[in-house]
């Protein structure tokens, strides 16, 4: 298997990542570049949308800059595949064209999925494992009926993002089960598109391509592809899948009862059962694996890597440093004992519940005067992260009430997860061993193994994720610590629910 190598593709929320690897999992090289969302005027100021063929220049020049920093040739990588970030689509017309490119923030079709989740609400979730509608493919497919139906009569086909990328290399149009959960589209208990959804919400069929299983070869680089990518033309394209579902699968959690958390930009937690497992009250989602025959439930702690970058461009100057500003946020929590000496943070993370959707009160809540206590940002810091954990906890906690399973492993991946800090107050706060890893990009991991199967290396995703996984880390948590922060996250939890009954008061 030597000077094999594959490449693949993550395109975030925040932006997209490329990366290098063998066939044996080692990470050569990578490329990185953040990128941002326009809001026409006509849907401000909730709508988003992206520019297809610019992004898709982004997503070029990395591939190129990571073959290049690789100093491998292009023939030397054997496979190329793609995830991205949930919710995100893209319509194309009949020659390929893209109409509409929007990403998982575009919330313009709000009224729309209200109106279909008035009638429709209880069967959608019952078939997708998914609320609410507004997030989802066919209450966008409405707005453009309603508001540019120029558009809507010209779709000929609708693509995750990850799936547009593969078209854009290959030409091939497909989906994907796990990312194509997050459209709405999917019967989530046979991995397959919804015929009696679609006859439901009058979504022609047609547009919705053929499924494909994750770490199938579906085609190959184009000419024109390799010369924006840098790519041999023909080098194998396989299909990839969510952006989370490809972090567990790199996190090597594919057993039922395994939990992996991707800590990026939000945390989402998400257990591996070997049956969809739905939730009677709709807080949380039901999903495909990448790997098949098998499912996630997902109970998502929402803005965490946000809100902790909120907080250090708030707090740290790192101009004078040769630290980065998350290593020093490690360095300023680990002075403070656990329990952040009284202080509690409410900035972003908490415990997931998609059937009410409702602004939340947050913020610092001090046990006295912060004057009077010499609170400062090393505090604060350390709040931020407990809040982070107490959140996962909360999360796991209706995890385990749903799907009536004892979580056997919890691994930890993604941005976040390189903060020790983090990691640590993590297996504290649950009282059990935190796997975490040598690498943060455990999502482009996942995609490589996707690539590798693709590429014939390994006979299925499962043989290749244990071929493939990075290096772990197992932290066993310290008995004293997980005492303080059983009463910490007792007054987090009474916390949080007087704060909801503050802001059900104030209306």
């Amino acid at each position: 298997m030597s000077g094999k190598y594959v490449l693949a593709i993550d395109a975030g929320s925040g932006g997209c990542r490329v990366l290098v690897a063998d066939v044996q999992g080692i990470h050569v090289s990578s490329s990185h570049q953040q990128w941002s969302y326009d809001t026409p005027d006509e849907v401000a100021p909730l709508g988003k949308e992206f520019d297809a063929p610019a992004f898709w220049g982004v997503i070029s020049q990395l591939i190129a800059e990571a073959i290049r920093k690789s100093a491998m040739t292009p023939s030397d990588i054997v496979a190329v595949s793609a995830a991205s970030q949930r919710q995100g689509v893209v319509f194309l017309d009949r020659g390929g064209r893209e109409l509409y490119a929007g990403p998982n923030t575009d919330l313009r079709a709000l009224s729309e999925g209200l109106a279909i989740d008035a009638e429709f609400g209880s069967q959608i979730c019952r078939i997708t494992g998914h609320a609410p509608s507004f997030l989802f493919t066919p209450a966008k497919l409405r707005w453009f009926q309603l508001h540019r139906p120029e558009v809507y009569e010209r779709t000929a086909t609708v693509l995750s993002v990850s799936n547009w990328i593969v078209y854009r290399l290959s030409g091939e149009r497909v989906g994907e089960a796990s990312s194509d959960c997050d459209t709405g589209l999917v019967d989530v208990c046979q991995a397959r598109w919804s015929g009696s959804l679609m006859d439901m919400l009058h979504v022609p069929p047609e547009i919705c391509p053929r499924m494909a299983t994750a770490g199938t070869q579906v085609g190959q680089v184009t000419r024109a592809a390799a010369e924006q990518t840098g790519l041999d033309a023909g080098t194998p394209v396989v299909v990839g899948g969510a952006d989370t579902q490809c972090g567990l699968l790199g996190m090597g959690v594919v057993a039922e009862g395994q939990v992996g958390i991707v800590a990026g930009w939000s945390g989402t937690l998400q257990m591996a059962t070997a049956r969809p497992i739905m939730d009677p009250a709709g807080r949380i989602w039901t999903g495909c694996h990448v790997v098949p025959g098998k499912w996630i439930l997902e109970s998502n702690a929402q803005e965490s890597g946000g809100a902790y970058e909120w907080l250090g461009r708030l707090i740290c100057d790192t101009s004078d440093t040769s630290e980065d500003t998350y290593a020093l946020m490690d360095q300023l929590a680990q002075e403070v004992a656990p329990g952040a000496e009284g202080v509690l943070a409410f900035i972003g993370p908490s415990q997931m519940d998609m059937s009410r959707l409702t602004p939340r009160l947050g913020g610092f809540i001090f046990p006295i005067t912060p004057s009077v206590t010499n609170i400062d940002r090393k505090h604060l810091v350390r709040a931020a992260l407990e809040n982070l954990c107490f959140a996962f906890k909360a999360n796991l906690a209706q995890l385990e009430e749903v799907s009536q399973l004892t979580p056997t492993e919890v691994c930890i991946g993604g941005g976040l997860a390189q903060s020790h800090s983090l990691v640590q107050i993590l297996s504290d706060s649950l009282g059990m061993p935190v796997t975490s890893f040598e690498v943060a990009q455990v999502t482009p991991s996942g995609i490589a193994m996707c690539a590798a199967v693709g590429a014939g290396v390994y006979p299925d995703l499962e043989q290749a994720a244990q071929a493939m996984r990075p290096k772990s880390i197992v932290v066993e948590p310290d008995p004293e610590s997980s005492q303080i922060y059983a009463r910490s996250y007792s007054r987090w939890l009474q916390t949080a629910r007087w704060l909801e009954n503050l802001r059900q008061e104030m209306g």
